[in-house]
């Protein structure tokens, strides 16, 4: 992420914009348990992660396409997106038997998808315009437009219930590129904050929101002439952005866990209580993506540049390695009570594949 693209951009100066601007450090929007579920007698000890997982490899050759976007309410309900060349072939579907596409060409360049059902999901595209799927039709929701910023982007989306849902992204003048937030709220989508001119080039990656006594926001941007730099900020869900944490873009990102932020900073999975980070964790070696997503805090799936890794409580393990080295993951991993789905890419034989690993 990644990985990727963004922050290899010199690497594949070959792809447009579309493409550069979206494929992310994988960063990571799944929810985990951080402090287990509570009983009249105290908190129930969380158990060791499972390991014991068959994985299927999914296999989707789409020329032109690079999918770099997934998200589902179910093992039989999995979204993939990403911008490409052929419009009736950015969108794919899972329902727990095969990977689908209607086949019908749609003014649409998707880089983002997030939803809470089956009928309930939006899809964050380039160009101006917000579109969602009723669990019938998918159409254009809205329109929009940034006064002397002609072309913008969606990165990601995040809500805790779909009356408060924030789009993030950016406008681009064809000079300068600005973070901007976007909230639906009532029916309706507003551009909230647009970030200031701190460097030619600044994008906002990620939003989450903590528990209920953490009134705070918290961001991700890549900002600098190459995007090489990383900022995370506490926003106050208004216009206020305090920067916490500063680091090279691939050294940094957000996960959200249970209703509480993790904040992956270098090799270090932490929280952040009382203005302070703590760390749960560091991954060992030099392989980490700064990816991942799991159930609980006992059970962490993470992404790594030869394969896929899992943390238990106390120790990392490879749950699946990669049979060649250029393979990329790409988005946050969809993760449900017994199945897990990672999204990734092979540049050398130019393959969108799905891992798809089962408990036994």
């Amino acid at each position: 992420m990644k990985r990727n693209y963004f922050l290899n951009s010199k690497l594949y100066k070959f792809l447009n914009l579309f493409l550069i601007l979206t494929i992310l450090p994988s960063a990571i929007f799944l929810l985990f348990s951080f402090e287990g579920c509570k009983s009249p007698t105290g908190p129930v000890e969380l158990q060791p992660g499972r390991r014991d997982y068959t994985w299927t490899v999914d296999t989707l050759n789409v020329p032109y396409t690079v999918l770099e976007s997934i998200w589902g309410s179910s093992p039989t309900d999995v979204w993939v997106v990403g911008p490409g060349g052929d419009k009736d072939k950015t969108i794919y579907h899972y329902n727990g038997q095969k990977w689908v596409n209607d086949g019908i060409s749609r003014p649409l360049a998707p880089a983002a998808v997030f939803g809470f059902s089956q009928s309930d999901v939006w899809f964050g595209s380039y160009g101006n315009t917000i579109w969602h799927y009723d669990g019938n039709t998918l159409s254009k929701f809205q329109d929009y437009t940034i006064p002397n910023y002609p072309y913008d982007g969606i990165q990601n989306f995040w809500g805790d219930n779909p009356n408060n849902v924030y789009a993030v992204g950016f406008a681009d003048s064809n000079n300068i590129i600005r973070g901007v937030i976007q909230h639906f709220y009532n029916s309706q989508w507003n551009i909230v904050y647009i970030s200031p001119l701190i460097s030619v080039y600044e994008v906002f990656i990620f939003i989450y929101k903590g528990n209920s006594t953490d009134n705070n926001y918290y961001l991700l941007s890549y900002y600098g002439v190459d995007a090489d730099t990383a900022k995370i900020y506490e926003y106050d869900g208004n216009n206020k952005l305090k920067g916490i944490y500063s680091s090279p873009a691939s050294q940094a990102g957000l996960a959200l866990i249970n209703n509480e932020v993790f904040f992956i900073l270098g090799n270090q999975i932490c929280s952040r209580q009382n203005n302070a980070f703590n760390t749960l964790f560091t991954v060992p070696g030099n392989n980490f993506l700064h990816g991942i997503g799991g159930r609980n805090k006992d059970d962490i799936i993470l992404e790594m540049t030869d394969g896929i890794a899992h943390y238990n409580g106390s120790d990392v393990e490879y749950l699946y390695h990669f049979n060649h080295p250029n393979i990329s993951i790409f988005g946050t991993p969809v993760i449900f009570e017994k199945e897990v789905f990672i999204l990734a890419y092979d540049f050398q034989n130019n393959l969108n594949l799905i891992f798809r690993g089962k408990l036994n």
